[in-house]
């Protein structure tokens, strides 16, 4: 996917911010429980949702398209039972699979219509009939308001790396026209405990790009979906639909 920023580097930093990410694997797995026990999750990056389903019984079919993503989530949760750690384009994928439940929360990364619709007739292919598809993402506005916000400094809840310090500094441009969020960041890693701590560092860059809800509806019909619901959610928009 064009402009997906620097993940292959990133991939052994996944899990950098320190952040309980609990309450989210919950929420998931509860909206999972109405649907069914297979469940498939593309652009997964390490995959942790996956693997805490996993570990309370569901069989999880997780991947991501960087394959230094995958290399690391397998180091983590390759040992967990009912857990499938693949590679994959969420554009053109076929695993030997039919799920009961799937959701995406990075369909920002797609950055077109086209592809869009290429992703949802691959996901739509693993589902049951009624199987649900769910995407969390970010709405385009009418009369957004374009905006760039300062290069800040984001640091760690709590440092997550023996002999390490990390943290990030980044800009943030939006682009009302386009719809397109363009995120600059750079990735610093202080290694502690030698005569000369010696800091290492990478770029980041990435775009994300929102459409409109009546967009979302157009693509769902066209593909073979139909919404059962939709809401607001942790200042983001939730898609519930099913295929038809």
């Amino acid at each position: 996917m064009d402009g997906i920023g620097n993940y292959s580097y990133h991939a052994k930093y996944w899990n950098w911010s320190g952040y309980d990410r609990s309450q989210e694997h919950k929420f998931w797995l509860e909206y999972a429980e109405k649907y069914g026990k297979n469940i498939l999750i593309p652009m997964c990056a390490w995959g942790e949702t996956g693997a805490y389903m996993a570990e309370h019984g569901y069989n999880v079919t997780i991947f991501d398209i960087t394959q230094e993503m995958i290399t690391e989530s397998k180091k983590n949760f390759g040992n967990i039972p009912n857990l499938q750690i693949l590679q994959g384009d969420i554009r053109d994928f076929n695993f030997d699979i039919s799920v009961d439940f799937c959701f995406v929360v990075d369909f920002g990364h797609i950055l077109s219509i086209d592809d869009i619709k290429r992703a949802l007739i691959c996901i739509k292919n693993h589902l049951r009939n009624n199987g649900c598809l769910v995407i969390q993402t970010d709405l385009r506005m009418p009369n957004d308001i374009s905006f760039y916000n300062e290069p800040q400094i984001f640091y760690p809840v709590k440092q997550m790396y023996p002999n390490k310090k990390v943290w990030k500094k980044g800009d943030t441009r939006y682009d009302s026209e386009t719809g397109r969020r363009y995120v600059s960041q750079t990735f610093y890693t202080e290694h502690i405990g030698s005569e000369e701590n010696n800091i290492e560092s990478f770029n980041h860059a990435f775009c994300l790009q929102a459409y409109y809800r009546e967009e979302w509806l157009a693509v769902f019909k066209e593909c073979g979906f139909h919404i059962k619901r939709e809401y607001g959610n942790r200042g983001e928009y939730i898609f519930e639909v099913l295929k038809s």
